[in-house]
């Protein structure tokens, strides 16, 4: 009864966290598409995924590497960090040569740095501080970016959110002090965490490449209006992003959990009906002038099945460091997608585009499913 109670209060900690955040997150980036037109939002919808893929390759894979090393207590998280921090900012620098966007810049190391001390809560199970850091975080983010963006102006929105990252480097300096770098340890896990840096990077072109080619092939309004449908989606997928961040740690510990996972999965059907059904009404009288999102959010919304199922098998294999079968999921994800939004974008528009997600996350789904069967056989 015990281990119940404190797995009950563990994923509550995280529930309650990820919830109000995104709660925070989704009220002000709701907001912030109220203020401004769908082509201006597709413009910050991409600043972000640019700072998305670059933070991806600064972080070295370490996101994930960090909590499940620091979850089985192998001290590598300051040679990790030296690493990632040394990257972040090399990237930061070429970034802003290459845009001339010191809020890009900006962007891109606080979002590697944030990651990485969220990492390291979760591998050291600290889920009430992981809840108020980034509780906090979310009320810095929607203090400073709407503040600059009615002091300074539009422009001044993304450096705004960048600022809100800022303040938790505090957890970086203090890791260390307590822990040595150790190359040498670092040699030895060099296989792991070179197979899990490409699933990392293989992970973030998918959550952000997408929007990187839209931008181009399709325009900035219809990025802007697939961006807010994406929004709503985070809304949807909230349980399996929870039960991921708890499952991680308890994975790499031996811990199965079949009576969560099975509730997480009957959930995402429930999640995913309520997208279908409630997500066109809600556009149409908040954002009227986001007119294609109202469809987009229809169809987005199977996605939570698939992608529920996929995340259920990715932590498993995470936690064995089975990294041969966490990188076939990310990359034929990635590849996938990435295909027929180039596809079905060009013959439907935006309904293809936000289709490609829905095939995307069926057929990640689907290897994950086979790759579990065949460990068991």
């Amino acid at each position: 009864m015990t281990g119940l109670t404190s797995k009950i209060k563990d994923i509550s900690s995280i529930g309650i966290a990820d919830i109000l955040s995104k709660a925070i997150a989704s009220i002000f980036w709701f907001y912030i598409a109220s203020l401004l037109d769908p082509s201006y939002y597709g413009e910050i919808s991409y600043v972000f995924s640019i700072a998305g893929v670059s933070s991806a390759l600064a972080l070295l894979g370490s996101s994930n590497t960090v909590s499940i090393y620091v979850a089985k207590k192998i001290p590598l998280a300051s040679t990790l960090y030296f690493l990632c921090l040394i990257a972040g900012i090399a990237s930061s620098i070429v970034l802003f040569f290459i845009f001339f966007d010191i809020g890009l810049s900006f962007l891109n190391i606080a979002i590697l740095i944030f990651s990485l001390v969220i990492a390291e809560f979760l591998g050291n199970q600290l889920y009430k501080t992981y809840a108020k850091v980034i509780i906090i975080q979310k009320f810095l983010m929607v203090i400073f970016a709407i503040s600059f963006y009615h002091i300074f102006g539009e422009e001044f929105i993304v450096p705004g959110i960048a600022i809100s990252y800022f303040p938790f480097i505090f957890y970086i300096l203090k890791t260390f002090s307590k822990v040595k770098i150790n190359f040498s340890l670092l040699k030895k896990k060099s296989n792991f965490i070179i197979s899990n840096y490409a699933q990392t990077l293989s992970g973030a072109f998918g959550g952000s490449l997408d929007k990187i080619i839209i931008a181009p092939l399709f325009g900035f309004t219809i990025l802007g209006n697939y961006s807010l449908g994406l929004q709503f989606l985070v809304i949807l997928t909230i349980l399996p992003e929870v039960a991921r961040k708890y499952l991680i740690a308890q994975e790499s510990n031996g811990v199965v959990n079949r009576k969560l996972k099975f509730i997480i999965i009957l959930s995402s059907f429930l999640f995913a009906v309520l997208g279908i059904f409630a997500g066109p009404p809600v556009m149409s009288y908040f954002f009227p002038k986001f007119i294609e999102a109202q469809d987009i959010i229809q169809i987005l919304s199977i996605s939570v099945i698939p992608s529920t199922v996929t995340m259920i098998y990715y932590t498993k294999f995470l936690g064995m460091e089975n990294s041969k079968h966490v990188l076939i999921i990310s990359i034929s994800r990635t590849i996938s997608q990435l295909f027929f939004i180039i596809l079905l974008g060009t013959l439907y528009g935006v309904h293809g585009i936000a289709f490609s997600l829905v095939i995307a996350s069926t057929i990640s789904a689907i290897y994950a499913v086979y790759a579990n069967q065949t460990l068991k056989n």
